[in-house]
């Protein structure tokens, strides 16, 4: 898979999770590239923490709109959120004209999501720029450890971009248990396998790993790796690892923290058949929302 590093952006220039001048709470992190520059096919993905976060002085509204200004100010192909509560998706799906959603509930009520709306289901959510997609979902194993037997599934979105049928997919895998989160990741690359056959995936989401894993190992296409898939934040040099710089490669398993942990746990693959001059950054996160960063990227077609 054939990539550029993306360019220094101005900071200013990025608000919170890319909403607008001046908002944001920190310095991006990113090196970035104007949406006029980027290749054509767009797309974000965001741990809303929607159930977890306390969002003080957020509304359903208000938070949708922030949110939608990020999307629009990239022009965003699929957008794929983890960790969103139903008043979160509802408010933004009726924001989005133009996106065909898919939504799966994974809980039926945190507490945390009573602050969005009487309905407190809890799951994620693809939206994808065209008419009409095929929601596909996928269970995954239960992490026996994860002490609030949280459900986690795979959620995918079948439909066009840009006149190729694409499956644009969202996860979110444990972290409590590296066993069973091997299970889980091994699972989502068998269903992607399954469903997609020939066509291109963008599979994205908080796969709670850092890029070296084993648990990467299923996606990555390199360096270890036996997956089908290279990742938009593969070339930004100022990430690679000390062996990556010492091999001089092109691209490498690394790439910008994406959490507050300093660590990077959120990803966009690409299938590398398809897809090529992928670049992908993440964005200071803005006040009093997600303890995530969102993370943008972009790809040409092979």
């Amino acid at each position: 898979m054939r990539c550029h590093r993306m360019r220094r952006y101005a900071a200013t220039l990025i608000a919170g999770v890319v909403l607008a001048a001046g908002a944001a709470s920190g310095t991006a992190i990113a090196d970035t590239v104007s949406p006029s520059t980027a290749p054509s096919v767009r797309m974000i993905t965001y741990n809303a923490c929607g159930a977890k976060c306390p969002y003080p002085g957020f509304t359903a509204s208000s938070w949708s709109s922030k949110v939608k200004k990020a999307i629009d100010y990239w022009s965003a192909d699929s957008i794929m959120l983890t960790e969103v509560c139903y008043g979160q998706y509802k408010s933004l799906r009726n924001r989005l004209r133009g996106y065909a959603p898919a939504w799966y509930a994974t809980s039926s009520g945190p507490k945390g999501c009573g602050k969005w709306g009487k309905d407190r289901r809890f799951g994620m959510a693809v939206f994808v720029k065209t008419g009409s997609v095929q929601r596909l979902t996928k269970s995954l194993p239960l992490d026996q450890n994860d002490p609030n037997r949280n459900a986690r599934g795979l959620l995918c979105a079948k439909g066009s971009i840009e006149g190729r049928t694409t499956l644009s997919c969202v996860t979110h895998l444990t972290h409590y248990s590296g066993s069973y989160q091997l299970q889980q990741a091994e699972t989502v690359r068998r269903q992607l396998n399954s469903w997609a056959g020939g066509i291109p995936i963008i599979l994205a989401g908080d796969f709670n790993a850092t890029p070296t894993s084993s648990t990467l190992d299923k996606f990555y296409g390199f360096q270890g790796g036996h997956g089908r898939f290279g990742e938009v934040d593969e070339r930004d040099t100022d990430r690679f690892t000390t062996s990556c710089r010492r091999a001089r490669v092109r691209f490498c398993r690394s790439g910008e923290p994406t959490h507050t942990n300093g660590k990077k746990l959120d990803y966009i693959f690409v299938s590398a058949a398809h897809f090529k001059n992928a670049m992908g950054d993440a964005a200071a996160r803005s006040a009093n929302m997600s303890d995530h960063n969102l993370l943008r990227g972009a790809a040409a077609w092979e």
